[in-house]
């Protein structure tokens, strides 16, 4: 199987994982008689373990093997979600959570750096853009199918397809060859520290900001994913029994405006320009959280976060094409340090906009997150953006 498609399997994996459990926040909190507020924290619990776990998981990639690494991951994160799938407990379903995330962090940072070394910058962004399609399919499927299961066959269907899926990615990633030969500059590093390598990274003045940027946009764009179910029950007069499926679909909705861009990125960069596209993309998400604030329907919330999905894919996927070329004798370091700040920010964004939101109110909360958009995309511009672009 060509090794382009093996990743893509792997990334669907991973990010179908991510997003398994926002739809069914409600009913697991109703199973393990927990608050739904902790039952939320089940995404801190994969998402920071995740982000810690690339201090390490880039320049074990960088010093040994990427592909190797990626394969001790995918087996790992197939069995933290096999005893997930069987946690008799919320305490061990957490706990598998924070192991499955741990593992996680090591397929798409590692994919995404496999990806920088076969393609030149010109090319490269199109191509991350392409398999981001993979990405964002596994992330969407994950809400869509996780909450539709529930409704179906109860919330254990959502893990047991989750489980199936990467343990998938797991048996084809044992099967792959490396890529043939890095680009010229590319990411070997011989035997250097850790240290050393993200000395490397660092030595870019831009970094930095390039890391400070995908941490604002994880906590920005993803606080609001785990309280979507209850926020419909607050909002409107929705059944308990369609919230699940409800709520998939409205995250859903965000992978489809994230599959529309992969579709069109080539034409969409030809048309504006990479740091056009960034503003554009933060002035056009601001409206998507506006529009959020004033909706009342589950529909109008699924067709605008179907636009910040779009939004979101136009700032992210020109950060991750940057970061790529940050340190090339250091890549796998450069984009799992990336990865790190992308996942500690949607960590750290459902605490935040939950303790915003019993402070100042859901309307205040959701303006000052298109607020912080529009700051995003000017300190891209002006900050991340090389020279060149």
């Amino acid at each position: 199987m060509p090794l382009f498609l093996v990743f893509s399997v792997c990334v669907f994996a991973s990010g179908f994982a991510l997003r398994v459990i926002d739809p069914i926040v409600l009913p697991l909190a109703s199973h393990y008689a927990v608050r739904p507020e902790m039952a939320a924290m089940l995404n801190t619990a994969y998402a920071l373990p995740y982000a810690v776990a690339q201090l390490f998981l880039g320049p074990l990639g960088d010093r040994f093997s990427k592909i190797r690494c990626m394969q001790v991951c995918g087996t790992g994160l197939a069995l933290a979600l096999v005893l997930g799938m069987l946690a008799p407990s919320f305490t061990w379903l957490v706990a598998t959570r924070i192991v499955a995330g741990i593992f996680a962090g090591g397929l798409i940072p590692l994919v995404l750096a496999s990806l920088g070394e076969k393609y030149d910058m010109a090319e490269r962004q199109v191509m991350i853009g392409r398999m981001l399609f993979a990405i964002i399919a596994g992330q969407m499927l994950g809400s869509i199918v996780s909450g539709l299961a529930n409704e179906a066959f109860g919330w254990h269907s959502a893990l047991v397809i989750s489980t199936i899926l990467a343990a998938v990615g797991a048996v084809l990633l044992w099967q792959a060859r490396p890529v043939a030969a890095p680009s010229p500059g590319g990411s070997k590093a011989g035997p250097l520290s850790f240290g050393a390598l993200y000395g490397k990274v660092f030595q870019n003045p831009r970094a930095i900001w390039l890391y400070a940027c995908a941490l604002a946009e994880g906590a920005l764009f993803f606080s609001f994913f785990p309280y979507v179910g209850a926020l419909l029950l607050e909002r409107a007069a929705v059944a308990p029994g369609s919230v699940s499926g409800q709520t998939g679909l409205i995250l859903g909705a965000f992978g489809v405006g994230g599959l529309l861009y992969a579709i069109v990125v080539r034409q969409l960069i030809a048309w504006l320009g990479v740091s056009r596209m960034c503003r554009v993309g933060s002035l056009v998400a601001a409206c998507c959280y506006v529009a959020l604030t004033l909706s009342t329907a589950w529909w109008v919330d699924a067709l605008a976060m179907l636009v910040a999905g779009f939004s979101f894919y136009m700032i992210h996927n020109s950060l991750q094409t940057q970061v790529t070329e940050l340190a090339p004798s250091a890549r796998g370091s450069a984009v799992a340090l990336f990865a790190c700040g992308l996942f500690a920010g949607q960590g750290l964004g459902p605490l935040l906009f939950g303790g915003l939101m019993h402070g100042v109110g859901l309307i205040w909360t959701l303006l000052l997150l298109a607020a912080g958009f529009v700051l995003l995309g000017q300190v891209v511009v002006r900050r991340v953006m090389a020279p060149a672009v």
